[in-house]
């Protein structure tokens, strides 16, 4: 091969690689990438989120506790119990990670919107839920919805967006979530509060959750004094601003939360009210040796107008707290 034809050869390799590259940034949407330990598929959820929260299936079935734990009753996330339930997927062998959003109307009693993201056999599944009687499909946007208790106002919605991503939730904000992707949207962009605190958790956590004031402001403002009676003796809550929570399940169940209070008088008001918990599962050691060690893995800080609380619990610690089974 001449110079002249190898310097053709080089261009046109150059020249395709830039259009593919040009085509992908195309493709794969700066608008959608990653937020933090959040998928940019989850983009597509909504804006008037008052919480969000995300669980790496994978991390949790590889753990010590569901190598322990989930069998029992009520060990299993919801999320996860749900979806198999109504799909008949294994979540330990198809899903990867399930982010969930909570919008004003889980205080109603309706459930979040979850974002499942693994391995979905498209066809499998929807013959499987249409030929059991279970759901009929209909069409958004080219993509297929799975209606459950249809004539139910709080019907609840399955819809495949690819083979890797499926939306689960209140059936409007489904549909909604759909519309969105379709035009190429972002909404939970536009939530610029609880943006902020996901692009600060850590990538690789097991499970984390953000919430804004908004979901805080049903909390108590007030708690009974440790100590007290029946004096009916109570202490006033600094009220919190928004809140952080990550852990990881090995090598033991390791706990962080952040509560940003709304200045640094609150938040060591707020830090001094949950030592004084932590101070009363060691008073009362002597009925319980086990809350003696409870109490220790605890570790309460501030850092300007937040509150760190954080704890290490090892398992053998998780077995001794439990109830014993009562002897027949």
């Amino acid at each position: 091969m001449t110079r002249s034809r190898a310097a053709v050869l080089v261009s046109t390799v150059v020249v395709a690689v830039g259009v593919i590259a040009g085509l992908g940034a195309l493709w794969l949407d700066p608008a959608r990438a990653a937020v933090g330990p959040m998928p940019g598929e989850a983009l597509v959820l909504p804006a008037d989120a008052r919480f969000v929260m995300g669980f790496d299936v994978k991390r949790f079935t590889a753990s010590p506790f569901y190598a322990r734990y989930a069998s029992e009753r009520g060990m299993k996330p919801e999320a996860l119990r749900e979806l198999e339930e109504k799909t008949g997927l294994d979540p330990a062998r198809d899903v990867d990670q399930i982010v969930v959003v909570g919008t004003k109307n889980a205080a109603k009693g309706a459930p979040g919107l979850a974002l499942a993201l693994g391995r979905f056999d498209l066809y499998k599944i929807g013959r499987a839920l249409e030929t059991e009687g279970k759901v009929a499909g209909h069409d958004v946007a080219g993509v297929s919805v799975y209606v459950f208790k249809e004539e139910d106002a709080r019907s609840v919605a399955l819809a495949f967006l690819d083979e890797t991503a499926l939306l689960f939730g209140p059936r409007a904000e489904v549909e909604a979530a759909i519309l969105s992707r379709s035009r190429g949207e972002t909404p939970f962009k536009k939530n610029t509060m609880l943006l902020g605190l996901v692009e600060k958790v850590r990538p690789g956590s097991t499970f984390w959750m953000v919430g804004d004031q908004s979901l805080l402001a049903g909390m108590p403002t007030s708690v009974p004094a440790p100590g007290a009676s029946g004096d009916g003796a109570t202490i006033s809550l600094p009220a919190l601003q928004a809140l952080t929570v990550t852990g990881d399940l090995d090598p033991q169940v390791s706990l962080n939360v952040i509560g940003d209070a709304k200045d640094e008088l609150a938040a060591k008001n707020l830090a001094d009210v949950v030592r004084g918990f932590v101070a009363l599962m060691s008073l009362q050691a002597r009925q319980k040796p086990e809350l003696q060690q409870l109490a220790s893995a605890f570790t309460v800080a501030t850092e300007a107008n937040r509150v760190l609380v954080s704890a290490r619990i090892p398992y053998e610690m998780l077995d001794a707290l439990r109830p014993k089974p009562v002897a027949k």
